[in-house]
């Protein structure tokens, strides 16, 4: 369990430049707001199968004992647009003895957050805001075994998105997973209620932010081109917006 990790000092996001508006959103992001995106993120992270396809890589220097101080190597796991912290949270808790790192360049982890990591944490950290998805600067080549994007990529200007998986398979392991989480449009009247919803609950968003979305045979397209396979694949609809998801592995190259 998550409060048998041994107490860590983690390393506290330097703040950015924000509005008044963002200020007051991340004052208010305590009990049912922090509860609430604490629950979003465990959904997410649950749908995405991370536990699945990374737990089985932690190494244990007793099999089948399953404590923190069995442990002879976790995974490292890359958060890219990790926003308030909640999802690194949710990955420290289910992947013991692993290293979580953070990427938002517009955002950084609250409070509850950020004290819960000091305390529980085995590595988290969040990265400085030069690290961008397409330019992770602070991290190392092939040192990754996984790499999230929870609802991240349509924000970012399409023409990114080539460079973004350039600099993905960087820093993932050959035998590492790419976690995408995505909504999906099949049409234009689709396209407009997603972005309608997405801006509900992304109340930060600016009125001009990119709105990028696509279907599941554009995104399989769009894996395939840029090297990655589908390993699996599901969507949900909990409301009115359908959710992709996605786990990908970099394409074997061919003799």
């Amino acid at each position: 369990m998550k409060n048998e990790l041994p107490p860590r000092m983690a390393e506290t996001p330097t703040p950015k430049r924000h509005g008044a508006r963002e200020t007051v959103i991340r004052a208010l992001t305590r009990g049912p707001g922090d509860e609430m995106l604490k629950r979003r993120a465990d959904w997410m992270i649950e749908e995405l199968k991370v536990a699945k396809y990374l737990r089985s890589k932690i190494k244990y220097k007793e099999a089948g004992v399953l404590k923190q101080n069995n442990i002879e190597q976790g995974v490292t796991v890359v958060s890219v647009g990790s926003g308030k912290g909640h999802e690194m949270d949710e990955m420290d808790m289910i992947l013991p003895g692993s290293k979580i790192i953070g990427l938002d360049p517009d955002d950084y982890m609250t409070k509850p957050v950020s004290e819960r990591l000091k305390t529980l944490a085995h590595d988290s950290k969040y990265l400085e805001v030069h690290n961008r998805a397409e330019d992770m600067k602070d991290i190392p080549d092939d040192s990754a075994d996984g790499v999230t994007f929870n609802f991240v990529l349509h924000h970012i200007e399409e023409p990114l998105h080539g460079r973004i998986f350039d600099e993905v398979k960087r820093v993932l392991k050959k035998d590492g997973y790419l976690f995408m989480a995505e909504d999906l449009v099949d049409s234009e009247e689709e396209k407009k209620t997603v972005e309608r919803e997405d801006r509900k609950i992304n109340m930060e968003i600016s009125a001009d932010s990119a709105h990028n979305y696509r279907s599941v045979k554009e995104w399989s397209y769009f894996f395939n081109k840029h090297g990655f396979e589908i390993v699996e694949q599901h969507e949900v609809k909990p409301g009115k917006v359908r959710h992709g998801f996605f786990v990908l592995r970099q394409k074997l190259e061919k003799e």
